[in-house]
C-alpha cells in the first residue's frame, strides 16, 4: 500500500508532518500491506485509536472473526516504532480486554 493511500482520509495520520509518521511508524511495514479494503480497516482503526476513540476502536474489532482479530493486532505491533506507543497501545488493549466482555 502506498504511504499517501494508508495516510488519507485518516485525520489523525494527516495531522502529522511526514518526519514525525516517519519516526513514529514503520514505513516499509505500510508498503507491505496489500493494497486492499482490509488495510484500510487495518489503518481506520487505528487511526481512531489514536484520536482517542481506543474503545469504539477495540469494539470493532470484537466483531472480527480470531483470525482477522489477530491481523489487525499484528499489524498494529509491526507498524509501531516508538516503544511508548506500543506499551500504552498494550496496556489499554489488555484493559479493554479484562473489563469488557463479549
Amino acid at each position: 500500500m502506498k504511504i499517501s493511500d494508508f495516510i488519507k482520509g485518516n485525520d489523525y495520520f494527516e495531522s502529522l508532518g511526514f518526519e514525525e509518521i516517519q519516526r513514529r511508524f514503520s514505513l516499509s511495514v505500510i508498503e507491505d500491506l496489500p493494497d486492499n479494503d482490509s488495510s484500510r480497516v487495518i489503518a481506520n482503526l487505528l487511526n481512531m485509536y489514536f484520536l482517542d476513540y481506543l474503545y469504539v476502536s477495540f469494539v470493532i474489532i470484537e466483531n472480527f472473526d480470531d483470525v482477522e482479530k489477530m491481523k489487525i493486532y499484528e499489524t498494529w505491533i509491526c507498524l509501531l516504532r516508538e516503544r511508548d506507543d506500543l506499551e500504552k497501545m498494550m496496556r489499554r488493549l489488555i484493559r479493554f480486554k479484562l473489563f469488557n466482555k463479549f
